[in-house]
């Protein structure tokens, strides 16, 4: 049976998405990335290549490319594809939350906290960009900021008040009693 050209792009990122998720699968936190995972995420790039040039530019084919450059560990390649698909899909929160995410692991904690901030402008009530700013934050040591953000997530979805008590990003702040109020609150 012959594919139309859009069934074979369809077909390229269902595979592509497969193989940026069995690669992420494989990654441990900040150890070393496996071959085993390399080789698949690697696979995941090649086949995002075959795509025709105006579906390598859709936003789905460029978060697939930036996942799998953050997964690898190239962040500085992956945040201009994070911030291209963030300009095509602002209503999409993969790209801002990915684009801090290596910001943060580059150290460019500021430009992290900006990125999540812009991406609050498109998606003001998202609570899993609340979250991330106040995670942000509080390693900035950024205390009352921190607390605005995660009062706001916790707010909207209380599920992120649980979260709280295993997220070292808030290690800094733990103690205050801002913090501590924060995460006791009656939702």
């Amino acid at each position: 049976m012959q594919h139309t050209t859009r069934q074979r792009s369809e077909l390229l990122l269902r595979q592509a998405a497969g193989y940026v998720e069995l690669g992420e699968l494989l990654v441990d936190g900040d150890a070393p990335v496996p071959p085993s995972a390399m080789k698949l995420l690697e696979r995941a790039r090649r086949t995002l290549a075959e795509l025709p040039e105006a579906e390598r530019e859709s936003p789905q084919a460029m978060l697939l490319d930036a996942e799998s450059l953050r997964a690898m560990g190239l962040w500085d390649e992956a945040i201009p594809v994070f911030l291209a698909a963030a300009v095509k899909a602002p209503q999409r929160l993969e790209p801002w939350l990915g684009r801090g995410w290596c910001l943060k692991r580059l150290g460019r904690l500021g430009e992290a906290v900006a990125a999540l901030e812009e991406g609050l402008q498109a998606n003001p009530n998202q609570p899993v960009l609340h979250y991330n700013l106040a995670c942000y934050h509080s390693l900035a040591g950024e205390v009352s900021s921190a607390i605005e953000h995660l009062t706001k997530a916790i707010s909207i979805d209380r599920r992120f008040r649980d979260l709280t008590q295993i997220e070292p990003d808030f290690d800094p702040i733990r103690s205050d009693p801002r913090f501590v109020a924060a995460t006791h609150m009656a939702c």
